[in-house]
């Protein structure tokens, strides 16, 4: 992927396609920027810039400070193959008095574009899908190492589609859950077991 690529406004128009991550109690900078540091030293991510423009250079000096009730978006890459690396966009969601959300996104656009896309988007209608899902859990799981979290969710637009007390067997049919041993044993429900007793559903 090249800067004219990447900063495409054509390429990050309509909505996402995301890996949406719960830090619980709300607040938590150490945890945050835990995560931050992990994706500066991952190695199918690349980025963290501040705007789409420093696309490849001017790298965010952590740690980041963040504010109160606030949204802060930052930008990098995932590589999902040696052919193919797609933009998205890291957004932390501070929610006072709930929790910290750490969403990594691409932009459904994209997608249409590299992918013989069909909606609605389902791994049915879209068997590529299950690459990108893939490599998604590999990066819950590679954060999870660093900064273990409550809950992390994948699917189209599923910011804010639950969260880890309320989440039910309901919502695993219908998205892609990784939880923790405990939330496996309140749910009664059995999930696959990945590194650091991460538990995929």
């Amino acid at each position: 992927m090249n800067f004219l690529e990447y900063t495409a406004p054509e390429n990050w128009a309509g909505g996402f396609y995301e890996l949406s991550i719960e830090y619980h109690p709300v607040g938590n900078n150490n945890k945050i920027n835990d995560v931050l540091i992990a994706l500066q030293n991952c190695p199918f991510f690349d980025g963290l810039w501040e705007k789409r423009d420093n696309f490849k250079k001017d790298i965010l000096t952590l740690p980041l400070e963040i504010e109160n009730d606030s949204v802060t978006s930052i930008y990098g890459t995932v590589l999902v193959s040696d052919e193919i690396t797609l933009p998205c966009v890291v957004t932390i969601i501070r929610i006072n008095e709930e929790s910290d959300w750490l969403d990594i996104a691409i932009p459904q656009a994209i997608l249409e574009k590299i992918y013989p896309y069909k909606y609605p988007l389902t791994s049915e209608l879209n068997p590529w899908l299950k690459q990108v899902d893939e490599v998604l859990i590999k990066l819950a799981e590679f954060i999870y190492k660093h900064s273990p979290f409550n809950l992390a969710i994948i699917g189209e637009e599923v910011s804010g589609y639950t969260n880890h007390q309320d989440i039910t067997i309901e919502h695993i049919k219908n998205i892609t859950c990784l939880g923790t041993v405990s939330l496996q044993e309140r749910l009664e429900v059995q999930g696959k077991e990945l590194s650091n007793q991460l538990i995929l559903f």
